[in-house]
């Protein structure tokens, strides 16, 4: 028997019981799930595996590779090596965090002794330089504890990234070669800019290639493909060759004329034998190939990839009109910028994944408490060390009064204070009987008792300051004639 459907009225009779959910301007109000608290989120790889392998051949065939090196290689300087800063330093003066600071020098020496054992300053800056050529790279060991060989896997064989709903942060990656999940705790992930502008792929980083690839591709084109055939035309010429048929059929003569083509060598002595009756005519053609245009190209390109990276063109080999003092000034400017940007990025990346798990492996954590563990840089010298001596000069000129300490800072004494704080104070000068003379020769109290520095001081200092200098690099060539790669490429200290 079939089933008595209830009227509307009768419906709305039934549901006087049922209490409503309040109103809400959300469509989805009305459902509660488990996780309805947390926002999802997923990412997919950024790009294709064709896509990287055009950034792959883009480095390894143009100069875009060569200005992602330069600019590493100057990002790394003369090494990286870790540095503590106090967490709760208020109410100390400078000399008081020196001292309390040095109470931590032997776990500081011994995390500096650690990275040296396991080349960690080669390591990081071949994994920096895939990361910024392809996004990411992962830099591996083995073993939970302290890494014994650490291992860069590429970024062309690294997966799918996972992301922890709670903070969005990395939970694991896979790898495909070898094929494996990998937890933060047992790599450093290394990512140009995780929070990427491209729409959801998180955690997979964007390629500073992408921007010039379609220009670095060109420009490959331009110097292996183009060039060489222009610098034929140029040497050997063009023509062609007429070759009537005289009776024979199209295939006869497609023969002949390929039989010909396949016995010519541009630029050389050629001979063919003909029939009696076969009749050949040869054209010259002048293409007249744009070389000051294609040349005008190539280097158009090449202003649009070192453009992208910031690096004077001098460094890659481009300096045709700045003179010294222009280049000193934009290498100066590279330094601060460029450069600058990409050694705070792998600090960021390297302080908490690297020296900070290190420490807690080695038994220092309870030090994390009290001081905050940072990669220092070694800096570059861009200047000669006698325009830096011409400039202090000038200030000291302008400011007679400086004090001798920041004197020793602008010039990069700093090591000298004590010797300064231990010499006896230099008096006031008075009214001096000159010998051989009459009377005397007055000198104003130019010269107060603070011991200020004169010239014969910095003459001094320069001289010993450049003695250690030159016994450092002749150290330096010694050791590099007689090892191999071992060391990092680098330079001294910037000013």
């Amino acid at each position: 028997m079939p089933k008595k459907i209830k009227t509307a009225k009768e419906q709305l009779a039934g549901n006087k019981d049922r209490k409503a959910f309040p109103s809400s301007r959300l469509a989805s109000a009305s459902k509660k799930f488990k996780t309805a608290d947390v926002l999802r989120m997923y990412s997919t790889p950024a790009y294709t595996d064709s896509e990287l392998e055009y950034f792959e051949d883009a480095w390894s065939s143009s100069i875009a590779g060569t200005a992602i090196d330069k600019l590493i290689e100057y990002a790394m300087g003369g090494g990286v090596k870790p540095t503590f800063e106090l967490i709760d330093d208020q109410n100390m003066d400078e000399e008081q965090v020196r001292k309390e600071l040095e109470k931590y020098d032997g776990e500081l020496n011994e995390l500096i002794h650690y990275d040296q054992k396991v080349n960690w300053n080669h390591k990081l800056a071949d994994a920096a330089t895939m990361a910024r050529i392809f996004g990411r790279c992962v830099l591996t060991w083995e073993g939970k504890g302290l890494p014994q060989n650490l291992k860069i896997i590429h970024p062309r064989d690294t997966g799918r990234v996972f992301i922890k709903q709670e903070d969005w942060g990395l939970e694991k990656v896979y790898t495909t070669f070898p094929t494996d999940e990998i937890y933060p705790d047992e790599m450093v992930y290394f990512v140009n800019k995780p929070d990427s502008p491209r729409r959801r792929t998180m955690w997979y980083g964007y390629s500073d290639m992408q921007r010039v690839v379609g220009a670095a591709r060109a420009w490959r084109r331009i110097i292996e493909f183009d060039m060489p055939e222009i610098a034929t035309a140029m040497w050997a010429g063009y023509g062609m060759f007429i070759i009537k048929k005289l009776g024979r059929s199209k295939a006869d003569a497609e023969l002949d004329a390929n039989t010909l083509l396949n016995s010519l060598n541009p630029g050389a002595f050629n001979a063919v034998t003909t029939d009696a009756m076969d009749e050949i005519e040869f054209k010259n053609l002048d293409l007249d190939p744009k070389v000051k245009e294609l040349v005008e190209l190539a280097s158009f390109y090449e202003r649009i990839i070192i453009g992208n990276y910031g690096v004077p063109s001098a460094l890659l080999g481009r300096e045709e009109d700045q003179n010294r003092a222009t280049l000193i000034g934009k290498i100066q400017f590279f330094l601060e910028g460029p450069v600058k940007a990409v050694r705070e990025w792998m600090s960021d990346t390297i302080s908490p994944q690297w020296y900070e798990r290190n420490m807690v492996k080695m038994g220092m954590g309870e030090l994390l408490s009290k001081v905050r563990v940072k990669a220092e840089f070694e800096p570059i010298i861009v200047e000669s060390w006698y325009d830096l001596v011409d400039a202090v000069m000038r200030v000291k000129a302008i400011f007679p009064h400086m004090p001798d300490n920041q004197l020793l800072e602008l010039l990069n004494l700093e090591e000298f204070k004590q010797e300064l704080e231990l010499a006896p104070p230099i008096l006031p000068q008075q009214n001096v009987a000159l010998p051989g003379t009459s009377g005397t020769s007055s000198f104003g109290p130019s010269i107060s008792a603070s011991k200020q520095i004169d010239s014969e001081v910095i003459t001094t200092m320069l001289n010993a300051k450049r003695t250690e200098v030159l016994e450092k690099i002749e150290r330096l060539i010694d050791e590099n004639g007689s090892k191999d790669t071992k060391h990092t490429k680098g330079s001294t200290k910037v000013t």
